[in-house]
């Protein structure tokens, strides 16, 4: 009988009644399958979708509202941690270079981004509502990269693979990112007279190579 579909999801008194009136209304008007989701997707947006529905304000409302707390999409956030490094003579150009080949892919509808948390340690976030293509666009960021670095004989690492994050483990990123511009804005007032060409080895500008 019916009490299996009751035990998964009881139907208030009245919902099935509602329904009626709603999804089946808009699946019988747009045959193609699923129209009623579509619909309603399209309600939480635009909520003048409903008024051809044969539903007083206060069920309207009702059913606006519970449409907006399960239809509208969530964006989420993909991250990616990523060690890049290049020991060769131009060390830092090869780095930049690499991560501005990663940046390239970035779009209006894929705004990626790619912080510094603390060298040789980068971080690649982007904010979608999708959470493969989130996945897949940081995946062809970090290849990128790493063909880039590689190229210039850099090393690069994966520190964290893809993987969709918690508003929790954002702001404590955010907080991690704060603090490293504070750290670097004091550093910077410190030591503005030290010279870092000293670092470069000589014997390796031989390796110098052309990108």
């Amino acid at each position: 009988g019916s009490s299996g579909i009751n035990a998964e999801w009881p139907l208030r008194p009245g919902l099935e009644e509602l329904y009626k009136k709603t999804a089946w209304c808009f699946d019988k008007k747009y045959p193609t399958s699923g129209k009623s989701h579509e619909m309603f997707k399209e309600a939480a947006q635009k909520p003048e979708v409903l008024d051809e529905l044969d539903i007083d304000d206060h069920t309207k409302e009702v059913l606006l509202k519970n449409i907006k707390r399960r239809l509208t999409p969530q964006a989420v956030k993909v991250r990616a941690d990523v060690e890049v490094l290049c020991y060769a003579y131009e060390g830092i150009d090869a780095v930049k270079a690499a991560l501005r080949a990663g940046l390239k892919l970035a779009t209006e509808e894929v705004p990626l981004k790619i912080n510094l948390i603390a060298p040789p340690i980068y971080v690649i976030s982007v904010t979608l509502f999708n959470e493969e293509k989130g996945v897949e666009a940081v995946r062809a960021s970090m290849e990128a990269i790493k063909n880039s670095i590689e190229a210039s004989k850099g090393t690069f690492n994966v520190k964290l693979d893809p993987k969709v994050v918690t508003e929790r483990e954002d702001q404590k990123l955010q907080e991690e990112l704060e603090q490293r511009e504070r750290d670097m804005m004091e550093k910077d007032g410190d030591e503005d007279s030290e010279d870092e060409e000293s670092e470069d080895d000589e014997e390796e500008e031989s390796d110098e190579n052309e990108v």
